[in-house]
């Protein structure tokens, strides 16, 4: 599980975006408390999302 300090803001991650139901692409915007404010990067909607649910894209090639 990720923590604030650990997000980079330079690479995009997947997430499972509150009120989407699957994992998007995204891009992080603000690291909050436990969650991140994103850039869905298929739409350029804002969401947000857990930090828990956040995935670097390399990280999900290999899972």
């Amino acid at each position: 599980m990720m923590n604030e300090s650990q997000v980079d803001l330079s690479i995009d991650y997947w997430a499972k975006v509150i009120g989407q139901p699957d994992l998007v692409e995204v891009q992080v915007l603000h690291v909050l408390t436990n969650t991140v404010t994103v850039c869905i990067k298929e739409t350029g909607e804002t969401g947000v999302a857990k930090l828990c649910d956040l995935v670097p894209q390399e990280e999900k090639m290999i899972v």
